[in-house]
């Protein structure tokens, strides 16, 4: 009798204890949550990035019609303005902008340099096919606006500045259409609080998880060699040409740690999944996340030039802020994502 009444005890304890997981879930508002990244952060980030890529147009249609060099050199700058606008709406790449495949068309590096040059030489291509795809976007421009020649190209090859232009086009419009998509799906994004794997809360959960991943492989990991037995492989470093991949990775990293947070493109401190945690009781795991993220971004302090030099030159830095950055997934994408009980559903190789 005694083991009975003990195994009911520790049954309806069991089920005390699940009970009150499932409403500590269910009492944070997931809406709340995702009308702020819609209102705060997502919509006003992809407004700024379509301003700086129609700003980028603008200055390189004023410049073929009367090239300087001072022109040129503004036209870079925005370049550069567009690149780290970019790092702060890749993370969001569902709804409009997995319709369109806005992330590949704008983002893809490196660039297949023998394909735009190719471009170039016949003057027939489209750019919008398969085989184009890496042959557009920011990384193609790293290529065409920081060659050593670029700018006597620019004012002496007009299929060469064609070209430049048309890739500008396409970013345009490719960053229209996610845009403008944005005004009717919106209320869809904010309804989709869901947990399973077609819900908007997470597609968002795994892409802010996914985006993370691809900034330690893809942005630092490979140059570094962490995926080639050591072999340093610099022919795969972001904006090679142009030496500006350190910031862009340091954008992109920030981005993340902002949308953790809620921060609003105004500055503002919204519902983000830190509120979310602390709603589950889990302050400590929220706590790590977050002083790793200022240790991350504390760690680009110990770089005083460009990827490509740092490789040869402070490799050990390096080194550190990969480790960091890698330490990291295991706090969001494992423990955070228990948390909230979402599944991810992407696919990585690089074994975290």
């Amino acid at each position: 009798m005694k083991r009975i009444i003990f195994g009911l005890f520790v049954s309806a304890l069991f089920l005390i204890t699940a009970c009150n997981k499932d409403k500590n879930k269910d009492e944070f508002d997931k809406a709340a949550l995702l009308q702020n990244f819609a209102d705060n952060i997502i919509q006003p980030r992809y407004a700024d990035f379509k301003t700086k890529i129609d700003s980028l147009e603008i200055l390189f249609i004023t410049f073929q019609s009367n090239p300087t060099e001072a022109k040129f050199e503004a036209i870079k700058t925005q370049w550069k303005a567009c690149y780290l606008s970019f790092q702060c709406v890749k993370t969001f790449d569902f709804g409009p902008a997995m319709n369109t495949g806005f992330k590949g068309a704008i983002g893809t590096f490196p660039s297949d340099t023998t394909q735009i040059s190719s471009n170039i030489a016949s003057g027939t291509y489209n750019l919008a096919t398969a085989t184009n795809a890496d042959a557009v976007g920011l990384a193609a421009l790293d290529f065409l606006f920081y060659q050593t020649d670029a700018y006597l190209k620019l004012t002496t090859n007009e299929s060469y500045s064609q070209y430049c232009i048309d890739v500008i086009q396409k970013m345009k419009e490719e960053t229209d259409a996610v845009v403008n998509a944005w005004t009717s799906f919106k209320s869809t994004f904010i309804a989709s609080t869901g947990n399973e794997s077609t819900s908007m809360f997470s597609m968002l959960v795994n892409d802010f998880c996914q985006d993370w991943e691809e900034a330690k492989a893809a942005k630092l990991g490979i140059p570094l060699g962490k995926y080639s037995l050591g072999i340093q492989r610099p022919e795969y470093i972001e904006a090679r040409y142009s030496g500006y991949s350190l910031p862009i990775l340091k954008a992109s990293l920030s981005s993340i740690a902002e949308i953790y947070s809620g921060t609003g493109t105004n500055g503002q401190d919204g519902i983000g999944f830190d509120d979310y945690l602390i709603s589950l009781k889990k302050e400590s795991l929220n706590s790590t996340i977050k002083d790793n993220f200022r240790v991350i971004d504390s760690n680009f302090y110990d770089f005083n030039t460009n990827l490509e030099n740092e490789l040869t030159q402070n490799p050990t830095a390096l080194e550190n802020l990969f480790n960091a950055i890698s330490q990291q997934v295991v706090f969001i994408k494992t423990d955070m994502t228990a948390s909230f009980g979402i599944l991810i559903t992407y696919q990585d190789n690089d074994g975290d």
